[in-house]
């Protein structure tokens, strides 16, 4: 370890060599015999200052064995302990450096350079409690220190207590309102809660401080958007893409605001000005794929999720949304194709499984391995209720109406104005003979896609 020699460094090491000696303990430190001698700075100071060369030249062990003949002579030295323990610590002996710290702060307790050591120290050895009463006599001492708050606030999210981490950074900002970083930590504490509400207040303190930064501006719109307030999201992403068209995020995230509005022409718009800007990021070209499946453009949609692909043929976004349209268009073998590759790369994905499964199902071929595939979806997340139908229409597919009847009314608990479910429930009674329940599940079905000619030609019937 190379330490620096500070200037002046006779001055201060006398200074602080008297400091320590203001006052002796009778109880003999860890790991050091006293002499039964009376103390002597001068001797003490000339082994010190040896040390502190040596540190800097590197010989850390002969800088040690200085540092202990210094305390033979002043075992009340605080600055000795200290640079003892820093070469232990470089030598990774941890529970020495721990003592020889512990040991100074018995000789001066509130002595905020050995307090920091220590408290630091604990952090690496993961002795959190200890951390934490440490920090929190640091603040005792220097109440208006915000740094001693912020390194607290620090160990309460390693220790996923962000409730306590909160109350540091709020008397944080007691003392300073418009501390920007305190404010950036808050939201994002916030954020990894999923209290959007509290994120958006805290950035939109933020944005009033600096309405120019690009990320605040990203963030504000992404919580209103979460919030469900997307005519006040878009200024924010229009704001943040125009500060910095440099960050794909920017775009995704406001394309993706357009598609849940079902707004697929603008999120086109948004996704074709992103792509301007970043060719060769596959995210947004397979965005922009689903942006024109919703639109129905499913020419333009194979084009962009292709070269999605081609830019990263490990994302799965693209597989799946490429198999729903052969899918639609019929192309059942290019579409399991599309599933087999997807397969190949992520074979536990849930989604994967039971769009795979479905489409089986819906050709009633291979029944067993839709099955399979089907429940293996479900065990990964058994209160789907897409999954939860996949697997009563497979059922169905296998002539077992009853046990098809059982996990589609348990999809429909949950999912209680699906279309599809509801269709497919209208189904599996027909099957059992149960025409009049079969009816009325068609007819709910209808209440919520009423363009479904299908249904409308079974309840013709």
């Amino acid at each position: 370890m190379n330490r620096p020699i500070p200037k002046l460094i006779l001055l201060l090491a006398v200074l602080y060599l008297a400091a320590g000696c203001a006052r002796q303990v009778s109880k003999t430190p860890p790991m050091v015999e006293l002499p039964a001698a009376a103390l002597d700075q001068s001797k003490a100071l000339d082994y010190f200052i040896r040390g502190v060369v040596l540190d800097q030249q590197g010989e850390i062990t002969r800088a040690i064995s200085e540092y202990r003949r210094a305390l033979k002579y002043d075992s009340t030295a605080a600055p000795i302990y200290v640079s003892l323990a820093e070469d232990y610590l470089a030598l990774k002996l941890y529970e020495d450096a721990i003592l020889l710290l512990q040991t100074a702060l018995k000789m001066d307790s509130t002595n905020v350079q050995v307090l920091e050591f220590l408290a630091d120290l604990m952090m690496q050895t993961g002795q959190f409690d200890e951390a934490i009463a440490l920090t929190n006599r640091l603040i005792g001492l220097n109440p208006e220190e915000t740094r001693y708050k912020r390194n607290l606030a620090a160990i309460y999210l390693k220790l996923e207590r962000p409730a306590s981490a909160i109350v540091q950074y709020e008397e944080i900002l007691k003392q300073n309102p418009n501390d920007k970083a305190t404010l950036g930590q808050l939201s994002s504490i916030y954020i990894a809660l999923q209290d959007f509400q509290k994120a958006l207040d805290t950035s939109l303190r933020l944005y009033a401080l600096d309405s120019s930064d690009d990320r605040v501006n990203f963030t504000v719109g992404s919580l209103l958007a979460e919030l469900d307030r997307a005519d006040e999201a878009e200024k924010y992403f229009d704001r943040a893409i125009e500060l910095n068209p440099d960050d794909p995020r920017y775009f995704s995230n406001w394309a993706y605001l357009y598609v849940d509005r079902r707004n697929y022409s603008k999120a086109i718009e948004v996704l074709q000005q992103g792509t301007l800007h970043h060719p060769r990021s596959a995210d947004l070209w397979g965005l922009l794929g689903l942006a024109y499946q919703r639109a129905g453009q499913d020419s333009s949609a194979l084009k962009a999720l292709d070269y999605a692909l081609e830019l990263d043929a490990t994302q799965l976004g693209p597989y799946i949304n490429l198999g729903l349209i052969y899918d639609e268009r019929g192309e059942f073998e290019k579409a399991l194709e599309v599933y087999d590759q997807a397969l190949a790369i992520a074979p536990d994905d849930p989604l994967l499984l039971n769009n795979y499964a479905y489409l089986l199902a819906q050709r009633k071929v291979r029944l067993d391995e839709a099955l399979m595939k089907a429940q293996r979806a479900l065990d990964k997340s058994p209160e789907n209720p897409s999954y939860l139908d996949t697997m009563g229409w497979v059922y169905f597919g296998l002539g077992e109406y009853q046990r098809a009847r059982d996990f589609l009314l348990q999809a429909l608990t949950i999912d209680k104005e699906n279309p599809e479910i509801l269709e497919h429930l209208g189904d599996v009674y027909d099957g059992l003979g149960d025409r009049q329940n079969a009816r009325s599940y068609w007819m709910k079905s209808l209440e919520f896609k009423p363009d479904n000619a299908k249904v409308r030609e079974k309840l013709a019937q």
